[in-house]
């Protein structure tokens, strides 16, 4: 069965990662550290509960391409994402992808120069394909524009999509800049994801 022909199978497998998320990868539990002192969250998105399990990350790959051949049309491009929320999906993705006929390389941005040997910013072989950054979940940590930086410098040409699991808007309420994509993104980056915080009953009141 191919799955970018099959929506009802498509919907079913929506479904699915959208129960393992909603039940094992958000704590909701008041009183959580926050980034900055002194401050608290009343929820928390752990996705690398599920980005490590294999039959998870098989529903995610199939739904990525699945959106990649509904929004973008092709596959001529490449992966790249920053350690180590990307990781997972960095390596699966390839593998989903293969059996649906993409044929796409990836690669890691590192979050810091490696202090010897090469002393390289990236693991794994980049091609001249542009890149597409991942990663799973977008918010405001700014781990995708590192990774935009990181390739820039790298003179690795960016696609104007990028993906994540879970994009941290809520439609409908608005912002000029993270209608569609980070905030420290360029803005004609268009986030492609499978899930906004609104998917499960969350609200961020920094958007």
């Amino acid at each position: 069965m191919n799955i970018l022909k099959q929506e009802q199978w498509v919907a079913e497998l929506r479904t699915w990662v959208h129960s393992y998320i909603d039940t094992y990868c958000i704590v909701r539990q008041p009183g959580l550290p926050g980034k900055k002192p002194g401050t608290t969250y009343n929820w928390q998105f752990y996705l690398r509960r599920g980005l490590f399990n294999h039959r998870f990350n098989s529903a995610v790959g199939q739904l990525f391409w699945h959106k990649v051949n509904e929004r973008i049309g092709h596959s001529n491009f490449q992966l790249s994402g920053m350690e180590t929320g990307s990781t997972p999906m960095l390596a699966a993705l390839p593998i989903i992808g293969n059996l649906y006929g993409y044929d796409v390389n990836a690669f890691v941005v590192r979050k810091k120069r490696k202090e010897y040997g090469l002393l390289n910013m990236i693991e794994g072989m980049p091609n001249n394909m542009p890149a597409m950054i991942i990663d799973d979940l977008c918010n405001s940590s700014m781990s995708m524009a590192g990774c935009y930086k990181v390739l820039l410098m790298e003179g690795i040409e960016v696609l104007p999509f990028a993906f994540a699991l879970v994009n941290k808007v809520n439609p409908g309420i608005h912002h000029p800049i993270r209608e569609t994509t980070d905030m420290y993104l360029p803005k004609e980056i268009e986030i492609l994801s499978l899930f906004n915080i609104s998917d499960f009953n969350l609200y961020n009141p920094s958007h």
